[in-house]
């Protein structure tokens, strides 16, 4: 991730960082759903390292990613494309839909396309809650179950038997896949 990124909705915070004192976070404003593995678009690069940007490719083309490993064709992310060189290669995109069940660092291909490009891959690289850049988000668990998460200090913790309608007030920036079976989590801002 790039260091130069911030939360959107709270641009202020580099000046008081790791001094909790000073801005206290008591409520949350906002709620997101959590979508365990989708690509992360709030991420400077979209979530994706395009290793191809390949060619042929039109503006307002649409390049449907391969699938997850640990998913089929409806957990695919789509990218459409912004801006492309002479060549028609992607040199601007913004991920349309951030698709489900990808890992950080998993290859991607292009699956389909609705021109005539070709060869657009890469990695994904950032599959974090959007807009946890700087700040984690605490978690509301719908369904019970096991929830493993990436917390704000980057370590990995597996919290189990989170009772239906709990709350947990730590600051996360990931929920993994491997030993998640909580399900209807929402990430609160």
């Amino acid at each position: 991730m790039a260091l130069t990124q911030f939360n959107a909705f709270d641009p202020q915070l580099d000046p008081v960082n790791g001094r909790m004192q000073q801005e206290p976070r008591v409520f949350a404003h906002d709620a997101v759903t959590v979508v365990i593995g989708a690509v992360n678009n709030s991420d400077a690069n979209h979530g994706l390292s395009v290793t191809n940007y390949g060619s042929g490719y039109a503006v307002n083309d649409t390049i449907t990613l391969s699938s997850p490993a640990a998913g089929g064709a409806p957990n695919r992310a789509v990218v459409t494309v912004s801006a492309v060189d002479g060549a028609g290669a992607v040199t601007n995109y913004t991920v349309t839909t951030a698709g489900s069940l990808y890992v950080d660092n998993e290859a991607f291909t292009q699956a389909a396309t609705s021109g005539g490009g070709t060869n657009f891959a890469g990695n994904i690289s950032n599959i974090d809650i959007p807009n946890t850049q700087k700040r984690g988000c605490c978690l509301y668990i719908g369904n019970s179950g096991d929830v493993e998460v990436i917390m704000e200090s980057g370590n990995t913790v597996e919290f189990t038997g989170v009772p239906t309608g709990s709350f947990l007030p730590i600051l996360v920036k990931q929920v993994v896949t491997t030993n998640t079976t909580a399900t209807n989590i929402l990430a609160l801002y």
